[in-house]
């Protein structure tokens, strides 16, 4: 697994070249970037010249937003639909090989088991196409209350019913974006966990749980840098290790924590974080390497 900076979950913004900078300089190996951005740029110029800057940079992209609304009308769904295949182009041209979306915990329009097809389906649609280029699917929740105080229909907010949608969809591309204080708060824990196969784990963002507080009252407020909370934060990471995950690992605290900060400071102490997170785990697969070599011989 690898040090992931996600602009987006620790509340900073900036220019494409300023991101994969700032990244840089603090040691980051993966990027998450604006598709979205991308995909405007490759629409009014070419494909080559929106990733020139991002393929010059030695950086992974460590996953993206998906820019599809699968959630809207069928003409809107098709419509984003059709512009798969220059998001696959980017994707080639990047070598970005995974993208999150996040379902929503309430429904205006279907109760639950009417939602959960219209999901299946739609998302079926979506991973198929996105299997084309190779590319993986992770889905996330919102488990706060204050996520679903709407009024709607509930839906998904919780660990199983969305595990059980990633096996109902049932590809192989599909799995799910670990944010490790929302999978605590949605009722899992490390044998939630511990059930899945690595490759299901499409990407991990991290933040801290306070001791104390049930899941059913936390807030987003809530959301600590790690070690400041009840999570062990390192034992989650070791047993991803142990499952075979590789991939990108992001800092997500509440972004309302930097406040005042400047976005050098937030970055270097989400670097600075996830180092010392991560550390461990670099140990154990160094070591692993080395006694495989050393088999070898």
């Amino acid at each position: 697994m690898y040090k992931n900076l996600s602009p987006s979950a620790i509340g900073i913004l900036g220019r494409q070249s300023e991101l994969v900078e700032i990244a840089l300089t603090h040691r980051f190996r993966g990027l998450e970037v604006d598709i979205a951005d991308l995909l405007r740029r490759a629409q009014s110029s070419s494909v080559a010249q929106a990733c020139r800057y991002l393929c010059s940079a030695p950086i992974k992209i460590g996953g993206f937003e998906l820019p599809i609304r699968w959630e809207d009308d069928e003409k809107t769904f098709q419509e984003d639909m059709s512009k798969m295949g220059t998001l696959l182009d980017i994707c080639q041209t990047l070598r970005a090989d995974r993208c999150y979306t996040t379902i929503r915990p309430t429904s205006d329009l279907r109760p639950f088991h009417e939602n959960f097809q219209f999901h299946v389906h739609r998302l079926q649609k979506v991973a198929d196409a996105l299997a084309r280029g190779g590319v993986k699917l992770g889905l996330a929740f919102l488990p706060t209350q204050a996520d679903r105080s709407d009024g709607g229909f509930q839906f998904i907010y919780q660990v199983d019913p969305l595990l059980l949608l990633v096996q109902t969809i049932q590809r192989p591309n599909v799995g799910v974006l670990l944010d490790v204080w929302n999978w605590w708060v949605g009722g899992g824990d490390l044998e939630k966990l511990r059930a899945l196969q690595g490759e299901q784990v499409v990407g991990v963002r991290i933040a801290d749980l306070p001791a104390g507080v049930e899941p059913g009252a936390a807030t987003v407020e809530q959301r600590l840098m790690p070690g400041e909370g009840a999570i062990d934060l390192a034992a989650v990471l070791s047993l991803l290790d142990d499952l075979g995950f590789d991939g990108p690992v992001a800092l997500a605290p509440y972004p309302g924590l930097f406040k005042g900060q400047t976005r050098e400071s937030i970055v270097s102490r989400a670097s600075a974080v996830l180092d010392t997170l991560l550390e461990p785990v670099v140990s154990r697969t160094s070591a692993r390497s080395e006694r495989v070599t050393a088999g070898s011989k």
